[in-house]
């Protein structure tokens, strides 16, 4: 009770100092290394607050952040979805890299419109007076395996890209030379 109470007093105190930044980065470290040693670790929102490694604030001027989305694939494919795969955080003192997967994954429109579609269609007689369902069940269930095996594939291919990144030696850059 009294860990959780310190974090939240060097959490606040640091947004309250943000007009210092090494004031507010030095109370954000502090506060990370307290999680650390209760074996916590941050959560989204405090991933997107600041710097894990260094406690910077993430403000544009010491973070730069990029967001990648998906591959357009063609007209035919209805799969991509509209919000970005992932979010990258780069912090511009330290140079820690920070990647946020998204979860939110929304129903293209085309398929939110057949399946509104095949809602109001209802079952269907057949011939022989039996009645089938307006999809085919079978169908549905070979499409969305394909689409967790891409959805995996992509995923991998991502993972390997960001792994290649992080082991790549970093430059000199402009900030080198002005420290």
């Amino acid at each position: 009770m009294a860990i959780d109470a310190r974090q939240e007093f060097l959490n606040r105190a640091a947004e309250a100092l943000a007009a210092s930044p090494s004031t507010s980065s030095h109370l954000l470290a502090l506060h990370t290394q307290l999680l650390h040693e209760n074996s916590k670790a941050l959560n989204t929102t405090q991933k997107k607050e600041y710097c894990g490694a260094c406690g910077s604030l993430r403000k544009p001027q010491w973070t730069r952040v990029t967001d990648i989305k998906p591959k357009r694939i063609k007209a035919s494919s209805a799969s991509a979805p509209s919000a970005s795969v992932a979010t990258i955080y780069k912090c511009l003192r330290c140079r820690e890299r920070t990647v946020l997967e998204s979860k939110k994954k929304t129903a293209p429109k085309s398929l939110r419109h057949a399946a509104a579609k095949a809602s109001t269609r209802g079952p269907t007689l057949d011939t022989k007076g039996e009645t089938h369902s307006a999809t085919d069940p079978t169908k549905s269930v070979d499409n969305q395996n394909s689409k967790k095996r891409a959805k995996t594939r992509k995923q991998g291919g991502l993972q390997a890209l960001l792994a290649s990144k992080k082991s790549a030696q970093p430059s000199l850059d402009l900030f080198d030379f002005l420290q």
